[in-house]
């Protein structure tokens, strides 16, 4: 089979994730402490639009990888490049399967609160992924990779109290079925959600920052010396 790379256009893409999702938060919040609700839903289901665009085309590569195995290779007794193509494409995978079910969620106006509790157990499993690539060296820039995988997966986990936010004072006003307990439209304890979207916003900035960091790297390294 021929050798197929596309890690820097997946890490591009990774790069767009955390950019679309920074901007569409940092905009959805200020509208709410504005109290403009409309202007913030708006905000949202656009954002959620872009985000699922993105892990759409996140599936695409990770679902061919899986199938296809792109980056398996026999290198005469063992292969040690497939083991690239696990650490990879089963992350992507879980990452689009959550990215495009927030659009779905957002724009059928449902409880996006499910997507972030599947959102724990992904994130968790990327960490995880992250972790064994890191200990057993799978990449030349196995501390760089470790970060991405860690940052990703933090942001994962950090997305259930935020879809919970979501649900309760963004969407909850105008479809209260989404909200999982009523409320009266008036949002409580508002530092307490201020720090929960602040943490969730620095989260997907070391992420951004981590994706960049490592396709700089992927990107120098490949346009010089390409499989």
């Amino acid at each position: 089979m021929t050798f197929v790379d596309d890690l820097t256009l997946v890490l591009d893409l990774l790069i767009l994730v955390a950019v679309s999702i920074f901007y569409t938060g940092v905009l959805v919040w200020f509208e709410m402490s504005r109290n403009d609700g409309p202007r913030a839903r708006a905000y949202l289901r656009q954002g959620s639009i872009v985000a699922g665009l993105l892990g759409i085309f996140l599936g695409a590569f990770a679902l061919w990888g899986e199938f296809t195995w792109p980056l398996y290779l026999n290198f005469g007794s063992g292969n040690v490049l497939a083991s690239y193509d696990i650490l990879f494409f089963d992350s992507l995978t879980m990452l689009a399967l959550l990215l495009i079910g927030f659009m779905i969620a957002v724009l059928m106006r449902l409880p996006t609160s499910p997507v972030g509790i599947l959102g724990v157990v992904v994130g968790g499993g990327i960490m995880y992924y992250g972790y064994r690539g890191y200990t057993l060296s799978l990449t030349l820039q196995p501390l760089e990779t470790l970060l991405m995988f860690l940052a990703f997966g933090a942001v994962a986990i950090a997305s259930f109290p935020v879809t919970m936010f979501v649900d309760m004072y963004v969407l909850g006003p105008e479809h209260p079925e989404t909200s999982p307990v009523p409320t009266e439209g008036k949002m409580s304890y508002p530092m307490l959600w201020m720090a929960v979207n602040a943490l969730f916003l620095i989260l997907v900035v070391l992420a951004g920052a981590a994706a960049l960091a490592y396709g700089f790297n992927t990107a120098w390294g490949h346009l010089a010396s390409p499989p």
